[in-house]
């Protein structure tokens, strides 16, 4: 299965590289992408990377945050306002399995139309700012509501990794990746989402 994180000059790494690990640990070909003209992208703290890949047609798209709160001219926000990462998400959540955020990533995917009328989290210092997109907030760290998955604040992308290896290979690979990267220790909270679908 093919998942591509979105990245953008600004994003927060661990949203970005939190569900890489675990995605990537669980068997799922993973990548992260732009939304258009493949290279040099850097993160809202320095980490520089050549990013080859455009947002395509993937299985599972993962969009993350960084930048919202703090209205930065580099990152979400910014994202937002340019407008050409709501309009490439809504192109491709035609043809995705499903579409899901980290952090605020979830406020792209409203930008793009794709939240209104669902339940869905963020970042809790967003939360209204969801809610003004149409958007039932959950206040979980992970909300299900089928072919759309959010994820709270930073962390919680993680959690969000864990619960799509759970959902698309079963909760013993999701639990054998927890073991592997020493998340266990928290216990299975990916195991308890907000499940709307």
């Amino acid at each position: 299965m093919r998942v591509e994180i979105v990245v953008f000059d600004g994003f927060d790494e661990l949203d970005a590289f939190g569900p890489f690990e675990v995605l990537s640990s669980a068997g799922f070909e993973v990548d992260l992408v732009v939304a258009e003209g493949p290279g040099p992208v850097r993160s809202m703290r320095g980490v520089q990377l050549n990013v080859p890949g455009v947002l395509d047609r993937p299985d599972g798209v993962i969009v993350v945050g960084g930048g919202w709160l703090n209205r930065a001219g580099q990152g979400s926000w910014a994202q937002a306002q340019a407008g050409v990462l709501p309009r490439r998400l809504a192109e491709v959540a035609g043809s995705a399995r499903w579409m899901a955020s980290v952090c605020t990533g979830a406020m792209l995917l409203a930008a793009a139309g794709l939240l209104t009328g669902r339940n869905a989290t963020t970042n809790r210092h967003a939360y209204d700012e969801l809610r003004a997109y149409g958007v039932h907030v959950i206040e979980e760290r992970v909300v299900d509501d089928g072919d759309r998955v959010t994820a709270g604040a930073l962390s919680a992308g993680i959690d969000l990794g864990l619960w799509l290896t759970e959902r698309e290979y079963g909760a013993e690979r999701a639990a054998t990746v927890a073991a592997t990267i020493d998340f266990a220790l928290r216990g299975p909270a990916w195991r308890n989402p907000a499940t709307t679908r």
